[in-house]
């Protein structure tokens, strides 16, 4: 699984490794923009293989990757 998170967000270190305790095969990339200006520097935004995904808070993320 791969992973891309935005530099801009405020809590992409927590983000970050929060999402290797749960995905530890997963590949954490940290980039400088991923196309998501609005939402990516308050709430936590990534691309997971390809798709965008936006949610409220760290937890309800990973609740989502998990499903």
């Amino acid at each position: 699984m791969l992973i891309k998170l935005c530099k801009n967000y405020s809590k992409k270190k927590k983000f970050a490794k929060k999402l290797a305790l749960n995905f530890p095969d997963a590949q954490i990339v940290i980039k400088s923009c991923i196309g998501m200006c609005k939402s990516c520097k308050s709430k936590p935004t990534a691309i997971v293989d390809g798709e965008k995904i936006k949610k409220k808070s760290i937890k309800k993320f990973i609740k989502e990757l998990k499903s």
